[in-house]
């Protein structure tokens, strides 16, 4: 089934991120106390030491033999030097309250957000990562980090702000490689746990509030990453080759079994009978999607619903589109859908004489009428693109796209905003290997 489409040209506008900033008011209470000190010359003309009082016993003090009986204070005898006032009953000053500070908010609401899979490098603003209480995963803090050239690490980063938490911070042998990457669907955010050569895959869940861990899942079986998805409550997923890993492509060249496994319970896990057509696994929440991915020889690409008990597609698309001038495209061009709000986005890499033009797809999930192209230059920063990564991510109607730049420059993404319709590059600071966009609306 094939929809035509034409492609209309969207005039890239500028955008300028707001910045937000804080006023704190410090109030301070000094007291001055000044003292006289009577200097006198000495007979060599200089300074000599303040002269000394003369020794006096005190009024009160007894003579020998004397016995003293002692004075009972009352309240009409006003207050010396040595005595405090007896406030009035009911008018003792009160004490402030210790102010109590408000928990610091890391994810806001309607704000732009990506997780992002870094290595080493800093960001190009502030730095922090997370504390937690001793024993447990409970989130307590923030503290101001440095991270190591060798480390790898899952942050969080404000656009808006430029601000990054380090949600994890690792390092890893040679001869035990392992990776973490995020995923999100719509307001969830897992993490995914992967050794490279052979071993188990597991997801950890993370609090959008604080960051802290919810719930994590694990299976023993040498999972495919990326490749799985999350739906219903259920993780889908396919077993790989231990022989054939990718790390450019991030990927095992070779299939093996196609798994479905609760959640909540690791050990509930069920082989499905693999589908005749072959198709990549797509998170809509609660609702499990496939996708076929274009080929030269069936251009023909679209989304369908998948059976969530036994694995299997459905026989028609929901919404399809067919890719004419296959050759013109890079190509990692449409080999990439998420469904994000209940719309699929593709993206379409362009090369043309003076650089590269990206087309982005929005198609409903429900509504097959409801088909919008956006097409625009790429935004220049001075470097000329060397490719893309063939994962795409979506949500609150952004899209987010990772280019590659000269010089091995992994650092910039691009956001697409679909209702402004304006593009922009971010330049996090990382070497960004993979990243996912999170938008949470309050």
């Amino acid at each position: 089934m094939a929809i035509e489409i034409s492609l209309a040209r969207t005039e890239l506008t500028k955008h300028r991120k707001s910045w937000k900033a804080a006023a704190l008011l410090l109030a301070g209470l000094f007291l001055t106390v000044a003292c006289a000190v009577d200097d006198a010359p000495n007979d060599n003309g200089g300074v000599s030491t303040p002269a000394q009082p003369a020794t006096q016993a005190p009024a009160d003090t007894p003579s020998p033999g004397e016995t003293v009986t002692p004075r009972t204070p009352d309240a009409t005898t006003p207050p010396g030097p040595d005595r405090r006032s007896i406030p009035e009953s009911g008018a003792t000053p009160r004490i402030p309250d210790t102010p109590v500070p408000e928990p610091e908010t890391l994810l806001p609401y309607n704000t732009l957000a990506l997780v992002m899979a870094v290595r080493g490098g800093t960001s190009t603003g502030t730095l922090k990562t997370l504390v937690t209480q001793p024993g447990t995963s409970a989130v307590t803090g923030t503290a101001f980090i440095q991270l190591e050239s060798s480390s790898k690490s899952v942050v969080l980063y404000l656009p808006d702000s430029d601000d990054a938490t380090v949600i994890d911070s690792y390092t890893s042998p040679s001869y035990a490689p392992h990776f973490k990457r995020p995923y999100t669907v719509d307001d969830a955010l897992y993490v995914s746990n992967k050794f490279t050569i052979g071993g188990a895959m597991s997801i950890t869940e993370y609090d959008t509030g604080d960051l802290s861990r919810v719930s994590e899942w694990g299976t023993q079986k040498d999972a495919i990453d990326p490749g799985y998805a999350v739906a219903g409550g259920q993780v889908y997923f396919k077993t790989g080759s231990t022989q054939e890993w990718s790390m450019s492509r991030g990927f095992y060249s070779a299939r093996g079994d196609y798994m479905r496994s609760t959640y909540s319970s690791r050990s509930q896990t069920e082989e499905m009978d693999w589908p005749e057509l072959s198709f990549a696994l797509v998170s809509g929440g609660d609702i499990l999607y496939g996708a076929t991915l274009p080929s030269e020889a069936n251009p023909i690409t679209g989304v369908f619903t998948v059976d969530p008990d036994t694995g299997q597609p459905a026989d028609t698309y929901i919404t399809a589109f067919e890719i004419e001038d296959w050759d013109d495209y890079h190509g990692n061009s449409w080999r990439n859908v998420v469904i994000a709000d209940g719309m699929a986005y593709w993206a379409g890499f362009l090369e043309k004489p003076a650089g590269y033009s990206i087309e982005i797809l929005a198609a409903s999930v429900t509504n097959p009428d409801v088909f919008t192209v956006y097409e625009f230059d790429m935004p220049s920063v001075g470097k000329a693109v060397t490719g893309f990564n063939s994962t795409i991510d979506a949500d609150g109607g952004f899209v987010l796209i990772k280019p590659f730049y000269e010089g091995g420059d992994r650092s910039k993404v691009l956001i697409y905003d679909t209702a402004q319709e304006t593009a922009e590059i971010v330049d996090t600071g990382f070497h960004v290997v993979d990243a996912q966009l999170i938008f949470l609306e309050g």
